[in-house]
C-alpha cells in the first residue's frame, strides 16, 4: 500500500512540476508589449563616450522618460562627459520611438533636438514592467562611440 501511494504521489508531483514549469518556459508573454510601460521612467546613465565630436571620457547622466504605450517616446535628460555638461534639462525633449518584443526585450531609438547624434538602445523589462534596463548599441548609426547603460525606474507622470 505505501509503494503505490509513493508511486502515485511522485506521479503526481512530476505532473504538478511539469505543468507548473510551462509557464516558465515559454518565454512569450502577451503581456509584454508596448503598453506595459506606458507612462515616465527615470533613468541613471554610466558608462564611456569612445569617440565622436565634443569630448571623450567617463559618461554619466539622468533622464526622464515618458513612454506614451503606442510606440513613441519623449525623454529630457542631464548629461556629462569627462565632467563637461554635453546636455542639461534646457534643451527641446528628445522625441524616439520603441517597441517591445513579447520576451520582454526591446528597442528604442531617441532622436535629439540638441544636435547630439541619434541613439539607438536595446533594452529588456524587468519587475513587471517597473524597471527598464538598457544598454546603447549605435550612436549616429556607429557602434563603438558610446558605451552606456541606463536603468529606468518607473516613475511619476511630467506631462
Amino acid at each position: 500500500m505505501n509503494c503505490k501511494f509513493a508511486a502515485r504521489f511522485a506521479a503526481s508531483a512530476l505532473l504538478f512540476l511539469a505543468a507548473s514549469n510551462l509557464g516558465f518556459a515559454q518565454s512569450d508573454s502577451p503581456r509584454c508589449n508596448a503598453r506595459l510601460i506606458a507612462g515616465t521612467y527615470g533613468f541613471t546613465l554610466t558608462g564611456t563616450k569612445l569617440a565622436g565630436k565634443g569630448p571623450i571620457g567617463p559618461q554619466v547622466g539622468v533622464a526622464m522618460t515618458r513612454f506614451d504605450g503606442d510606440g513613441s517616446l519623449t525623454q529630457l535628460d542631464t548629461v556629462t562627459v569627462a565632467g563637461n555638461v554635453v546636455a542639461d534639462f534646457t534643451h527641446t525633449p528628445a522625441n524616439g520611438t520603441y517597441s517591445v518584443n513579447p520576451d520582454c526585450t526591446g528597442t528604442f531609438t531617441l532622436d535629439f533636438t540638441d544636435g547630439r547624434p541619434p541613439v539607438v538602445a536595446n533594452f529588456v523589462v524587468v519587475r513587471k514592467g517597473m524597471e527598464i534596463d538598457a544598454v546603447v548599441v549605435s550612436a549616429g548609426g556607429e557602434q563603438g562611440i558610446i558605451a552606456v547603460s541606463s536603468i529606468g525606474k518607473k516613475s511619476f507622470s511630467w506631462r
